[in-house]
């Protein structure tokens, strides 16, 4: 058996934490980036879809993400981006119109559409926010779009939640002044869960309970001043 260093060498303990290694966080923060976020968030909102503009490792790690084999069309797709998109040899923002377009006519069902940044799409500084507004504009008053970042530059696991619900709150029509209080349920938690939470809080004699995000774009919650 051996003794402790302490023991041994009386000055191993001068140091104190100042001379303690650093141990690094593993786990999901470090594997996973934002864009796993659409996982869950497609599933919450209803009339929504998510276009990634990223590569075909986004498009992968997506389906990986999801874990299951997708039969159906779902609500979330890469627009991917090939070398001479990367090298500047075509004007990305034309392909991306035709890309939304094609989309939107295909999927009338779609009311919400979010352009989301990837790694590829932040290195070529493709300004998606502009490309949203434009967008929105086109399409307006059929579809929404709008933009935020689930780049794993910027954004790690939850926070490409964090980001997508951020760009939802402009959208948020404000309360009137003597509107009664409500109380906000913030995050993307499974339908069966909300209504479970709206039937306790009814319990504890809270009527009015909003959730964000909505099921559907039309069902968006107002806030107060």
């Amino acid at each position: 058996m051996t003794a402790p260093a302490a023991l041994l060498d009386p000055s191993a303990s001068v140091g104190g934490c100042a001379s303690a290694p650093v141990l690094r966080e593993r786990g999901q923060r470090e594997v996973f980036c934002g864009l796993t976020g659409i996982v869950w968030l497609h599933r919450k909102m209803q009339d929504a879809f998510f276009l990634v503009v990223g590569s075909r490792t986004c498009a992968h790690l997506i389906q990986s993400a999801a874990g299951v084999m997708i039969f159906a069309e779902p609500r979330f797709a890469t627009a991917i981006m090939e070398e001479k998109d990367l090298a500047g040899l075509t004007d990305t923002n034309d392909e991306l119109d035709r890309v939304v377009d094609r989309l939107l006519a295909r999927r009338p069902d779609i009311k919400l559409l979010f352009l989301v940044g990837s790694c590829p799409s932040e290195v070529i500084k493709l300004d998606l926010s502009r490309a949203a507004g434009r967008l929105s504009e086109k399409h307006s008053p059929n579809v929404r779009v709008l933009n935020y970042s689930g780049s794993g530059i910027e954004t790690t696991f939850t926070q490409g939640e964090d980001a997508c619900l951020a760009a939802l709150v402009p959208q948020m029509a404000a309360a009137p002044a003597n509107a009664e209080l409500s109380l906000l349920i913030v995050g993307a938690l499974p339908d069966v869960v909300e209504d479970q939470f709206r039937r306790l809080f009814a319990a504890m004699g809270i009527q009015r309970v909003e959730a964000l995000p909505a099921r559907r774009i039309s069902d968006l919650p107002s806030v107060g001043p």
